[in-house]
């Protein structure tokens, strides 16, 4: 039987392996550019008519071309196809909820995802398909977005960039202005203050006996036991790439009981009694100077 759109294929990429429908595709979006909306019209309505994946591929590419157009219920309508196609591991349900995303509607572009990933299990994301894994990233993206909690699937995803920026601000903030949090404080090790080192002297902001004096500060207005976990840069960098993990889980220095004895060595690692230096009396503090932010810290 002949193709209708074989004079489209002869055309365009047929020699790269994309297959007769992407290569169609490509060919429309091509048209678009060109503003022969006809003819791409002509080889989305083929696809449609012939039905399956092809169809779903082509009706999410016309609504990404019927929403540039500002014909938003026409979009939609042809979105409502391929949900109700129920295809949902296809290279159309994922491209439909990434549509949604790039013109931020992200509750809509979330139902798509989570109607995904409602039946999947940690061994399907670990052991599933490129496609799975689109998915899984594209949930954790949008609730990452929408300041919703991640859960244990999300974490399997690869984190977006603006995760990637805001986890890295709220972590830096995290040591920079430590705070008691379920009996533990988080902060840099002393080891870190390295006045030699002029990085680590913009990203602390203050020597080590400032800093450790205003978490001294800190601990005594809590009147409480609280555990001191201290962090390295290296291990904030660690932390930081692994996606897997909350941002504030992975302290990778020493684990300190606060407050230690008097006669003991203090907790700040400086080598001196406690009672001779944070546990003496506190020198004024001056308030740290202020570091830009690189994104809108999340909680939760």
């Amino acid at each position: 039987m002949d193709d209708p759109l074989a004079d489209e294929l002869r055309d365009h990429w047929t020699d790269i392996g994309l297959g007769r429908t992407f290569t169609l595709l490509i060919a429309a979006q091509e048209h678009v550019k060109m503003r022969r909306a006809e003819r791409a019209l002509a080889i989305w309505q083929q696809l449609i008519d012939e039905g399956g994946t092809a169809g779903d591929d082509a009706r999410v590419d016309y609504a990404d071309f019927l929403f540039e157009a500002g014909r938003n219920d026409e979009a939609r309508s042809e979105l409502d196809a391929v949900m109700a196609s129920n295809r949902i591991y296809s290279f159309a349900w994922c491209s439909a909820a990434e549509l949604l995303e790039k013109r931020d509607e992200l509750d809509e572009a979330l139902l798509w995802y989570e109607i995904a990933a409602d039946q999947l299990t940690a061994e399907d994301v670990s052991t599933g398909s490129h496609r799975i894994q689109d998915l899984v990233t594209g949930r954790r993206r949008v609730k990452w977005a929408l300041q919703l909690p991640l859960d244990g699937l999300d974490l399997m995803g690869a984190q977006g960039e603006d995760e990637e920026a805001d986890r890295e601000a709220e972590l830096r903030d995290l040591l920079r202005n430590p705070v008691v949090i379920a009996g533990t404080i988080q902060v840099w090790d002393r080891s870190e203050f390295d006045d030699a080192v002029r990085w680590r002297r913009q990203l602390i902001g203050e020597n080590a006996d400032g800093y450790c004096h205003r978490v001294e500060r800190v601990l005594r207005a809590q009147a409480q036991r609280v555990t001191i976990a201290t962090w390295t840069y290296g291990g904030l960098v660690d932390c930081l790439r692994d996606v897997t993990v909350r941002h504030d889980e992975l302290p990778d220095g020493r684990r300190t009981a606060w407050p230690p004895p008097r006669n003991q060595p203090c907790w700040c690692g400086s080598g001196v009694k406690y009672k001779k230096c944070c546990g003496g009396p506190l020198p004024r503090v001056e308030p740290a100077s202020n570091v830009s932010r690189y994104g809108v810290a999340h909680g939760g």
